[in-house]
């Protein structure tokens, strides 16, 4: 009886220690799998975000550059050639008429959110940096957009009713400096036109400012996700 009892007793042990060492396999490739799946995420993550730097660069440029000539125009003390020499890159009447969009590579980030798998991200740093890059500053970017692009449709609309043979010009040109000095006269002889300008001014502003703070939070998020790769 003893014998019987020893020989299922070693039996039933073996049996248990087999499949503790089976789920304890698995869990190890388990964990092996989410790692490299993690890691896979994460490079995927910073493929999208280098890969918008042109863009980014272009559209700080543009930013800065219809800003700047938006101050200019709308100042009372700029000189025709002040406003000559500041002509946004992409022609005169552009910062008053056309808001630029702001819409930076996001269907990888997307993609992981729907799926789940953004949830294998363990650092709290990088959640943090991917909620303000991705969602918080590049939805006030848009909202901000939004409110500019409002004053501009009105602001066209003003011209084309008030000013049809102005608006039927070049008024997007580069290097005709009578069509400026023209707009200029009848901003200085119109005051709510001049108000519209201040107007728009201020979201631009804002929106420049909340774009500093993008870009600051995609640096932060590509740092610590190329950080995270090396431990």
């Amino acid at each position: 009886m003893k014998r019987l009892i020893v020989k299922y007793s070693i039996e039933f042990f073996v049996i248990v220690f087999s499949i503790s060492i089976s789920f304890f396999i698995d869990n190890l490739r388990e964990d092996y799998e989410r790692d490299e799946l993690r890691k896979i995420i994460k490079l995927s993550l910073l493929d999208e975000l280098k890969a918008s730097n042109e863009y980014l660069d272009w559209r700080k440029k543009a930013f800065d550059s219809d800003l700047n000539a938006m101050k200019v125009i709308s100042s009372d003390s700029s000189s025709i050639d002040d406003i000559f020499s500041n002509i946004s890159v992409a022609g005169f009447s552009n910062p008053l008429l056309t808001p630029r969009t702001f819409n930076p590579p996001s269907s990888v980030y997307n993609s992981l959110v729907n799926d789940g798998t953004i949830n294998l991200i363990k650092s709290r740093k990088i959640k943090l940096f991917l909620e303000s890059t991705y969602v918080s500053y590049t939805k006030y970017m848009q909202d901000w957009i939004s409110a500019e692009s409002d004053i501009s449709a009105s602001i066209e609309k003003y011209i084309m009713d008030n000013y049809p043979k102005y608006y039927l010009k070049d008024i997007y040109t580069r290097t005709d400096k009578n069509i400026v000095k023209e707009f200029k006269n009848i901003m200085d002889s119109d005051i709510k036109l001049k108000a519209y300008l201040k107007s728009k001014s201020d979201p631009m502003r804002v929106k420049t400012e909340v774009f500093e703070l993008y870009l600051k939070s995609r640096d932060s998020l590509i740092y610590y996700l190329e950080s995270s790769m090396q431990n």
